[in-house]
């Protein structure tokens, strides 16, 4: 056996009892298969998983640890504006979108897919608004900062939108709601003097960017070999039209 081939049997030791690549059913949006062999998930996980780790602790570091100006923005936002009464009825749109998605997936068996990005969104979204302002502001200032490069992901989402095995009643319309509230938001936010916006960094963006493809890989992409489920298309590429 060749090194290739151990590195895949390792994987697939580890993975769920997929089907073949070429039975692959691109009508489905939820399972997995072999699309991609097991060999090459391993080779993914023992060499763009680590530059993806490094490149996030570094750029992180370089961005809010040792840039001393960004780290005291962050840390001493203080005194607040109270949160507007428009802000609090954002704020619980935000949480109901996500209550209606997290039903769903509940119904229909797909939980995992509450780890989808979109959806991770929108619970940072709901943290950054719902932080009291009575406790230290690192927190929520830093997941917004982050939050503001990686719109991308939601943009994506709205003009390639993938409805496969969305049925439900009220489940597309809830996906448009949600996708649309994780866009706009943000700029709403903006607006209140509540955030800290930092200065145009190229390290804060690369830390954002890195820290959300660590996000997809090794986090999204284990959980769908362990699941079975294609966790943010880690195991099939969206459908071919």
């Amino acid at each position: 056996m060749s090194i290739l081939d151990y590195i895949g049997a390792a994987v697939e030791k580890c993975s769920y009892n997929f089907r073949p690549g070429n039975e692959t059913d691109f009508a489905d949006s939820l399972g997995g298969s072999w699309y991609v062999s097991p060999a090459a998930h391993g080779v993914e996980f023992l060499t763009v998983v680590p530059f993806y780790l490094i490149m996030t602790a570094y750029f992180g570091y370089k961005a809010v640890i040792k840039d001393q100006h960004n780290y005291n923005l962050l840390k001493s936002a203080r005194n607040r504006p109270p949160r507007s009464l428009l802000e609090t009825l954002c704020l619980i749109l935000m949480i109901a979108s996500y209550a209606v998605t997290v039903i769903h997936k509940s119904v229909t068996g797909t939980k995992y897919f509450l780890l989808q990005p979109c959806h991770a969104s929108a619970v940072i979204l709901i943290i950054i608004m719902a932080w009291p302002n009575d406790r230290p502001q690192f927190i929520p200032q830093l997941l917004f900062n982050i939050y503001l490069h990686t719109l991308w992901g939601s943009v994506l989402a709205l003009v390639f939108p993938d409805l496969r095995d969305h049925d439900m009643l009220g489940e597309v319309f809830n996906f448009f709601l949600e996708h649309g509230l994780i866009l706009v938001l943000p700029f709403f936010l903006l607006t209140t003097k509540r955030y800290v916006v930092l200065p145009l960094n190229l390290d804060m963006a690369l830390f954002s960017f890195f820290l959300y493809a660590s996000y997809h890989s090794p986090l999204l992409h284990a959980v769908s070999l362990w699941s079975g489920y294609n966790i943010n298309y880690t195991l099939v590429s969206p459908a071919r039209k």
